[in-house]
């Protein structure tokens, strides 16, 4: 009959399926890997180019570095237990670290990132079990 398995076939079956998912996780690299990859070459970047504020890779590497640093700045306060209003005084007012406007597209950039890694996190416990 088209279409129907027998139990002996379906887990052979299913035992390929299992073996392919295992496979493809051996290449999944997660989305921190990935950044923490971007930040390593940045920096090495920034090691090879020359001090010269003239060239336009110098300073696309300045600025992604500088939003690293103030997102890591950000996720550190929050997570010390600072509201928002007193990390973006400390990081705005005192600091000087950026703009008001930028404070708070950084803040949900890491909220969004701390909301990812508990989701991933909390998935692969599931997993586990």
């Amino acid at each position: 009959m088209f279409g129907i398995l027998t139990k002996k076939q379906a887990e052979k079956e299913f035992c390929k399926i299992a073996q392919s998912f295992k496979d493809i996780k051996e290449y999944v690299v997660s989305k921190s890997e990935i950044d923490l990859m971007i930040e390593n070459k940045i920096l090495k970047l920034r090691e090879v180019i020359p001090q010269t504020p003239q060239t336009p890779l110098r300073k696309r590497a300045n600025k992604i570095l500088d939003k690293a640093e103030i997102m890591q700045e950000i996720n550190s306060m929050l997570q010390q237990g600072l509201s928002t209003s007193e990390a973006q005084h400390q990081i705005i007012d005192i600091k000087g670290m950026c703009r008001k406007s930028c404070f708070f597209k950084y803040l949900k950039i890491v909220r969004n990132k701390s909301l990812q890694t508990m989701r991933t996190e909390h998935l692969k416990k599931t997993n586990e079990n």
